[in-house]
């Protein structure tokens, strides 16, 4: 699925058609019409309002819809993890409507609440990595039962979000990319055990995704690589990010140090055991090579690909060897 394949209009027609039958009104109007949004790599997101539904519906919502080779599955599990989480307090939109047949707008969806606020990277720079380190500490103290058990509820299993699962799609992957298969064999024979503590796990964890207003964060936006697992594998992946990417981004701020607060910011909520964080930062390189030779530019920047490189060497005693 691409833009040209699927333009505004078409997409703002087949999404009224779809509500109209849904909702059996034939009445519903757009009050604001479907306008496209900053999304992500696999999304296209649109913000619209509705004219002649029940008061629930007659507010800001957003369109999030999939690429179409995306599994309805992926929306599936990103509806019950929000869903999950909204009803237990934490700043993520609740999903209202989960669409998996493609046929309806050419991919999966979700309809979701719209939830006010800027980017993180707007807040004070003294205020960001309190607020980064905060919310992330309140995401892991949530209990998990109630999203396992949305999970089961959607005929989805819980094990297709744990770390095997993960290590077990890089393992295929390294077939594709064999320079890589030295280091993914090292993430299998060092995999940490099972954390008799589980917590919920973002995995995109970083200013970026998360909106604010007023000194608070109002939103945590993006959930395609949340897991349950260990709390350090998603601080470490923070860390990575923040301090690889953010570092060649927003080359004007001290990373390090926005880093180093953020960790003493969470550590004031919850204690964290770090002993295998080292583990999740090669483990994040790896899945940053694999999204850099599947297309994403960000990863295939010749410094961002040293950096890369330098960590799985230093921390792992690999050598990745890039082709050509």
């Amino acid at each position: 699925m691409n833009n040209a394949a699927n333009p505004l209009e078409q997409v703002s027609d087949k999404l009224m058609a779809y509500l109209r039958t849904e909702l059996n009104n034939n009445n519903i109007v757009y009050d604001i019409p479907l306008t496209p949004i900053v999304g992500g790599y696999e999304t296209f997101t649109y913000h619209f309002k509705l004219k002649g539904v029940q008061p629930e519906l007659a507010k800001p919502l957003v369109l999030r819809l999939f690429q179409e080779y995306r599994s309805p599955g992926q929306a599936i599990g990103e509806s019950a993890v929000q869903n999950a989480l909204a009803a237990q307090g934490y700043p993520v939109p609740s999903v209202l409507f989960t669409g998996t047949d493609k046929r309806h707008l050419g991919g999966a969806f979700l309809i979701m609440e719209f939830l006010p606020g800027e980017s993180m990277l707007a807040a004070a720079e003294e205020d960001m990595p309190l607020m980064l380190g905060k919310a992330h500490a309140a995401l892991h103290n949530i209990d998990p039962t109630p999203l396992r058990k949305a999970l089961t509820v959607q005929g989805l299993d819980e094990r297709d979000y744990r770390l095997n699962r993960r290590l077990n799609g890089l393992l295929t992957q390294s077939k594709i990319f064999p320079w890589l298969e030295e280091s993914v064999q090292w993430l299998i024979e060092n995999r940490p055990p099972e954390p008799e503590y589980p917590a919920v796990c973002h995995g995109d964890f970083h200013p970026l995704n998360i909106l604010i207003k007023e000194g608070r964060v109002t939103a945590v936006l993006d959930w395609p690589g949340f897991m349950i697992g260990e709390a350090v594998m998603d601080v470490a992946f923070t860390v990575f990010l923040c301090s690889t990417i953010a570092g060649h981004l927003l080359p004007t701020r001290n990373w390090d140090e926005v880093m180093s607060k953020y960790l003493e910011a969470y550590q004031s909520e919850r204690s964290l055991d770090m002993t295998n964080l080292n583990y999740y930062r090669v483990m994040r390189c790896i899945i940053a090579f694999v999204d850099g030779a599947e297309g994403q530019a960000v990863w295939t920047s010749p410094s961002v690909l040293k950096s890369l490189i330098g960590q799985v060497r230093d921390i792992a005693k690999i050598w990745v060897v890039l082709p050509g």
